[in-house]
């Protein structure tokens, strides 16, 4: 038989069964991990991926494998999510540990102190427990930028001012439309030229 009646046969069984759960779709076992299945949609995108036949087909036929193949992506992106899916992030801690006492130095690069009011970040509340005006601010914010923001709040606790410094950066360049953390990053600036 040709790769092309191979692919059509395929194709024809695939769209023949009528609401088949995922695990048939991609012609695995209903136990089988999700490396079996992303071996078998790898061996059915080299064999039916519709891009290899759109010169040998018909139109009517390059119709049926593309369907056939849309139905096994969706039935391989569902197993895919159900193993993939994780449960929610652990909390941050309420009280982060107090920093370690540095050995004091002199010099034009001596290390300064950090109040925890001089900061935007760490005005006084825990990472999990915003103010409401702080809240407002970073319920706008894309999740990406607040994942940084959240880095950054905690550089600032543990006194690395030049990390934070880079979280906030990469937190702009996810959310650059956000005046929040140009602030932010403004008033952190500030306490490293200090």
């Amino acid at each position: 038989m040709s790769v092309r009646s191979d692919v059509l046969l395929w194709a024809q069984r695939i769209v023949a069964k009528k609401d088949p759960p995922p695990h048939q779709l991609l012609e695995i076992s209903a136990d089988a991990r999700i490396e079996v299945a992303q071996d078998a949609f790898h061996k059915i995108a080299c064999l039916a991926h519709p891009d290899l036949h759109r010169n040998s087909l018909t139109d009517e036929e390059l119709a049926l494998v593309s369907t056939a193949y849309a139905r096994v992506v969706a039935a391989y992106q569902y197993l895919r999510k159900q193993t993939m899916q994780t449960g929610p992030l652990p909390p941050l801690p309420a009280d982060p540990p107090p920093p370690r006492p540095r050995a004091p130095s002199t010099g034009p690069l001596a290390p300064r102190a950090q109040s925890p009011q001089s900061s935007p970040l760490a005005a006084g509340s825990s990472p999990d427990v915003l103010r409401p005006a702080t809240l407002g601010a970073l319920g706008v914010m894309s999740s990406k930028a607040l994942l940084y923001y959240r880095k950054a709040e905690l550089c600032l606790r543990r006194g690395d001012l030049k990390q934070a410094v880079l979280q906030l950066k990469l937190a702009i360049a996810c959310d650059p439309q956000s005046a929040f953390l140009r602030t932010a990053l403004a008033q952190v600036e500030a306490e490293v030229g200090k």
